[in-house]
């Protein structure tokens, strides 16, 4: 399933890049550790891949799809997703302001649609990070909230260390 996903979003890719003059490659390495206090530990890994297109207004606003992997040990041991692993499509946008020469202000919020039992269920997750960045690298803080079957909603503090590239 994992396969026939990745093929057409390899594709996009591609052919956005294709008909765009610039763009973004950003690559987002994150742990997001568990804000609720109600509910047990269910801290995980993750990483997100975004293909970003610059807005045609504002140089400084990019824009466009993730595709996101998740390790989720701890909803898999408590029995809550039926993989370990899970997967998350959706749109990024990432706004960045020079504040002195290489040195940048950063706001990233991700919203989209995600899945710890390989694309069984579709549940959504809202993103909003800020931070610090030098060059192409970057660091953010931010805040997460993740809907799961049967109710269970988990606020995370993602913290994100993320690479960008542009062509």
């Amino acid at each position: 399933m994992f396969k026939k996903m990745l093929i057409p979003f390899l594709m996009f890719l591609v052919l956005t890049g294709i008909s765009v003059y610039a763009f973004e490659f950003s690559l987002t390495p994150s742990y997001s550790y568990t804000l609720s206090k109600d509910e047990e530990k269910v801290d995980y890994f993750g990483v997100r891949m975004s293909f970003l297109i610059p807005t045609e207004d504002n140089k400084m606003i990019n824009y466009g799809p993730y595709f996101g992997l998740f390790y989720n040990y701890k909803l898999f041991d408590q029995g809550r997703v039926h993989e370990s692993t899970g997967i998350s499509l959706g749109l990024h946008m990432k706004y960045c302001a020079d504040i002195i020469q290489d040195l940048f202000f950063v706001i990233s919020a991700y919203g989209g649609v995600h899945t710890e039992d390989l694309f069984k269920n579709f549940n959504t997750e809202i993103a909003v990070n800020g931070g610090l960045g030098f060059k192409n690298y970057y660091f953010t803080v931010g805040y997460e909230t993740r809907y799961y079957l049967g109710s269970f909603t988990v606020n995370y503090l993602p913290i994100t260390l993320g690479v960008s590239f542009q062509f």
